[in-house]
Parts: structure tokens; C-alpha cells; sequence
């Protein structure tokens, strides 16, 4: 079968899907665009490898369509988009921004098309953490520099706090039935983490001789949360960030030692990052929020996101890192956008997502009410996954 007849197939699957939203549109492998003006996209900093890069580039060579990106924080975008900048398509990192910030007045929905996993990263060989490390360790030591997001413009940054109190609960809360879960009911596993954490963080521990106050109490869920959003907040050990994509540039300059940030991240800017025995993420899917089953997002609810004083996004359940997109309903490139969105959210999409370490969803979620060509490639958001996981940030 020729190039030509494949693209021609190609043409009139998308002009079924969206029940002649597309009508009469032409859409063909060539040098020149549908559109004389390339769709304008804004989408958070994490996607811009995936997206900028190896997404747009076979985009436009299948399709002749160009696009123009620019990547920022998620809540930035979205503020930028409600102070009337004109944008055709948005991805967020985070699900709830499009509801809280966008919807109704600059769209009716969304679709959730993939998750992601935080991390623990470094570049300098002298922060390693080996696997099976008790990693906790190794970013709260004395005068070991920390870089997040700031909460307050990027997902990733109220992700990391949300992180960072779950590990609290999965090391110290035996009777938790999710921890148990966690540990396959082998609490003899569970109490080596629970050890070294109180070996480390406990009244007595490695830590009480750094602080001035001594250390923390036993099982303290949240002495993790306290040594990096308040102590060292305090002293200059943490550093905040506009946008994720802004911490690699700190660890490359040496101005912190580890950045808290999503794997997929760590793989596009070839970071280092902790990894268990096989080579997957080290942190687990218990706190690295990359798990949308039933058991592990009850888990994420567990914590809010709530942070210090001028890096607090608010009170919200913990949840899983959705990504999602949407149309902007002032757009005046509605059909080039449709047909973006339709790649992104199919095979192309999907496998480029996947190899960029992010974790498509094969049947993505739709949120609202959006054109009919999504009805045959999404499906509504599980009742099991919570609406505040969507619905707000």
C-alpha cells in the first residue's frame, strides 16, 4: 500500500470520527500547511521534548500542519489564556487546571490522555543514591541543597509536597491498610523503612544534632515534609522554581544537589534519578503518584497539597499527575487544532508519549462536553478516580 493511499485512509478515519466537524477539510503529506497559521499551543514545561520536538515534527510531516508551542508552568499558561492570549490548543500537567481556572468561560472539556511519575534527580556522581537506597535520607541530610516547583504557578511543585507526606505515611503507619497493601502484608519489609526512618528523622536520630530543636518523634509522618518545607526552606536549602523545566538548569549550575521533578523529565534532559534493582522509578508507585488504579489513588487522597507560606497552591487531595488538553473555544483554527488533538490522543501520540517515559492512557478520559469526533476514542473518567482529581488542583 502506497504513502498516499495510507494518508488518504488516514483523512477520512478522522472525518468519520468527528461526524463532519472536519467536513471538507484537506489533509495531506506535504510541504505546505491546511492552515496559513500554524496552530498556536500552550502546554506545560514537562511535554516539551515529547511535544516540541518529536510530536511536532512528525505531526507536520504527516499532516502538512504547523504548530507554534510554548511551554510554561500549567497554572501560568492558564492565567495567560484568561488575560485574553490567543491560544488554539492547552495541555496541562496537572487535570484540574482546565477545570478550575478555564471552564466554562474558555472551554467545556478535556481529555485526560496520559500520567507521569516524580522523581528523585541529580546530575553531580557525588549525590548517587544506589538502589534500595533509604532515599529520604540522602535529600534531608545537612546542607544538601533541594530544588522544586513553586506550587503556586507549577503542578509539579504541590506533586512533590503530596510526595513527600505520602512517603511519610508508607514508612511510619503500619495499620495503614494501603501501607500493608504497599509491603504485601510482610511487615518485617516495612520495618526496615520504618527503622531508618526513625534512625534518622527520631528524637534521638542522625538529624536531632543538626537542629536546634532536636530531632522529630517517633513515626512522625510528617518529618520529611517538615526537614524540606521548613527547615530548610528556612536556612536556603530548598530552592524554588517557576517551572519544572527550570530545575535541570539548577542542577546543571550546581545550585542544588537534588531536584524533586517527573521521571519523564529526568529521561528528556538526561538526568540521573533514583532507580530500584530492575531500573524502573525507585520511589514507589505508592507515593510517586504515576498509578491511577483503584487502590493507589485512595492512597494519594490520604495527603493534601498544601505547603508553606508563599509556595501553597491550597487544600486539595493528593491525586494523580493527569495530563490533559483541550481546545480553546475562541479559537480560530478549530480544525487544525481538532486534527492535532486527534494525533495526540491516538497511536502517534501515544507512542511518542511512551518514549519519552510518560504513561499514555489507552482509552483516554473525557471530562465536559466536547466534539463528537472524541466519542469513539475516549471514554468517561472512572467513578473510582475522585473528582477533586480532576475538577480542581
Amino acid at each position: 500500500m502506497s504513502k498516499t493511499v495510507i494518508i488518504v485512509l488516514i483523512v477520512i478515519l478522522v472525518i468519520g470520527f468527528t461526524g463532519g466537524y472536519l467536513a471538507g477539510s484537506t489533509f495531506s503529506h506535504s510541504s505546505a500547511p491546511v492552515s496559513s497559521v500554524p496552530i498556536s499551543v500552550m502546554a506545560a514545561g514537562s511535554l516539551d521534548y515529547a511535544m516540541g520536538v518529536d510530536f511536532n515534527q512528525s505531526f507536520t510531516q504527516s499532516t502538512g500542519i504547523r504548530a507554534a508551542y510554548a511551554f510554561h508552568g500549567s497554572v501560568e499558561d492558564a492565567l495567560l489564556i484568561k488575560e485574553k492570549e490567543p491560544v488554539d490548543v492547552f495541555m496541562s500537567a496537572a487535570a484540574g487546571v482546565i477545570p478550575q481556572y478555564l471552564m466554562p468561560n474558555y472551554t467545556k472539556w478535556m481529555v485526560i490522555f496520559a500520567s507521569n511519575e516524580m522523581a528523585v534527580t541529580w546530575l553531580n556522581k557525588e549525590y548517587y543514591i544506589s538502589p534500595g537506597a533509604f532515599w529520604f535520607e540522602n535529600i534531608s541530610a545537612p546542607h544538601v541543597i533541594v530544588g522544586v516547583s513553586n506550587s503556586s504557578l507549577d503542578p509539579s511543585g504541590f506533586q512533590a509536597i503530596e510526595m513527600i507526606k505520602l512517603a511519610g505515611i508508607l514508612y511510619t503507619n503500619w495499620s495503614n491498610r494501603f501501607v500493608q497493601d504497599a509491603f504485601h502484608h510482610n511487615q518485617g519489609e516495612f520495618m526496615k523503612y520504618n527503622d531508618a526512618w526513625n534512625s534518622w528523622f527520631g528524637p534521638n536520630g542522625t538529624l536531632a544534632e543538626d537542629h536546634y530543636g532536636g530531632g522529630y518523634p517517633v513515626n512522625d509522618s510528617m518529618a520529611l515534609y517538615n526537614e524540606l518545607f521548613s527547615y530548610k526552606l528556612s536556612v536556603g536549602d530548598l530552592k524554588l522554581t517557576t517551572e519544572e523545566i527550570g530545575l535541570d538548569a539548577y542542577l546543571q549550575s550546581g545550585g542544588v544537589d537534588y531536584a524533586l521533578t517527573y521521571k519523564s523529565q529526568a529521561v528528556n534532559q538526561r538526568l540521573s534519578y533514583f532507580e530500584n534493582s530492575n531500573g524502573g522509578n525507585g520511589l514507589p508507585t505508592w507515593i510517586n503518584l504515576g498509578n491511577i488504579s483503584n487502590e493507589q489513588v485512595s492512597f494519594y487522597g490520604e495527603v493534601n497539597s498544601t505547603g508553606p507560606s508563599g509556595d501553597n497552591i491550597g487544600n486539595f487531595p493528593g491525586a494523580p499527575i493527569l495530563y490533559s488538553v483541550t481546545i480553546i473555544s475562541s479559537s480560530r483554527n478549530q480544525q487544525d487544532a481538532s486534527i492535532m488533538v486527534y494525533y495526540l490522543l491516538t497511536s502517534m501520540g501515544q507512542g511518542i508519549l511512551l518514549a519519552s517515559d510518560f504513561d499514555p492512557i489507552s482509552t483516554p478520559f473525557l471530562y465536559g462536553s466536547g466534539p463528537s469526533f472524541l466519542t469513539a476514542i475516549t471514554q468517561p473518567v472512572p467513578a473510582y478516580i475522585p473528582a477533586t482529581s480532576y475538577e480542581e488542583i
